[in-house]
């Protein structure tokens, strides 16, 4: 369960804003590799089985050991940890924002490009955690209000 469901509801939010996206800016496979966000889209609207996968493997071999051992974690611990994410997430970002970047575009294309993928990272690993935090029992969604019964004044 901790294996599939969080990158399989990650992938559903960003499976669902790609297919929007698709319906306003039809989607071809020639448009990957031209270096923009587009091509991103169109690179995963195709290869979304193999990024998948690899999410599968990256859940079950690092993500999944490393959160039941945060259990134990102080604060701190686990701040560092979130720290770390950050900065790992940010150094994939930079790598992948300059493998599709086209160098005539100028330096502020690649640092556009590169927040863009920090921010998709970031936000897969919020939804991930977030499910993951919702199976641990960590947080518990009510969908009903209970109203709060008054006592009357005496």
């Amino acid at each position: 369960m901790k294996t599939f469901f969080p990158p399989a509801v990650s992938f559903l939010v960003f499976a669902v804003i790609v297919l929007l996206y698709s319906f306003i800016y039809p989607m071809h496979l020639g448009d990957m590799g031209k270096g923009n966000l587009h091509a991103f889209m169109a690179c995963f609207y195709y290869c979304w089985p193999l990024y998948f996968l690899t999410a599968l493997l990256t859940q079950g071999l690092i993500t999944v050991p490393v959160w039941e051992a945060a259990a134990g974690w102080s604060i701190k611990e686990k701040d560092v940890a979130v720290i770390v994410l950050c900065l790992v997430c940010g150094v994939f970002a930079g790598g992948i924002a300059y493998i599709i970047w086209v160098r005539h575009s100028g330096y502020w294309h690649l640092a556009g490009l590169t927040f863009i993928m920090l921010m998709v990272q970031l936000a897969y690993w919020i939804i991930n955690i977030f499910v993951l935090m919702l199976f641990g029992g960590k947080v518990k969604l009510k969908l009903k209000h209970e109203p709060k019964k008054v006592e009357p004044a005496e």
